[in-house]
């Protein structure tokens, strides 16, 4: 009768072969967030700190807005945080109607229905983009998350800000 049970050499290379694998995917997890952001509102999954309400400011969006414009918008991280790495800031914003525009293609991106910073954009606090108002009357509401980092490649020492607006069709 045969053995035909994996040899030790044979266990040995694939126990290396899992080894590098899981190194590998832990790299590529830790760094796809740091550089590229994460699509979605939920920054505080990723970094810890204090919540700081009045981290985020707003510019360019409208109290009402006209059918099909279009509104150039700016967001700015305000903090005294000092970063000790790459990374300064970050941020991703949402919209329920509408349509959100990059126009700073080395700074900002679309990913997953979220506007949010590119690993370029991450050297800085402030993003410009557009908001295009929906075709029709209605409502919108813009969320916005934002984060002043460390740059200690942790999720710990960071400070988060949101802001939501609601904005509606002008009569």
């Amino acid at each position: 009768m045969h053995n035909l049970g994996i040899g030790g050499n044979m266990k040995k290379l694939l126990f290396l072969a899992m080894a590098v694998f899981g190194m590998t995917a832990l790299w590529v997890s830790a760094g796809y967030g740091h550089s590229n952001s994460s699509p979605n509102l939920e920054c505080t999954s990723c970094h810890q700190g204090s919540i700081v309400p009045e981290l985020v400011k707003i510019q360019g969006v409208p109290r009402s807005y006209v059918p099909g414009k279009k509104y150039a918008v700016t967001v700015t991280v305000q903090s005294s945080l000092k970063s000790m790495g790459d990374s300064i800031g970050g941020f991703a914003v949402s919209a329920t109607a509408g349509e959100l525009i990059v126009k700073d293609k080395k700074n900002t991106q679309m990913s997953d229905m979220f506007l949010t910073h590119t690993q370029e954009g991450s050297l800085q606090r402030k993003w410009s983009f557009e908001w295009k108002a929906p075709s029709k009357k209605g409502e919108a509401a813009i969320s916005i998350m934002a984060v002043a980092a460390n740059g200690d490649y942790s999720s710990e020492g960071d400070e988060v800000g949101a802001a939501s607006y609601s904005v509606v069709s002008a009569k």
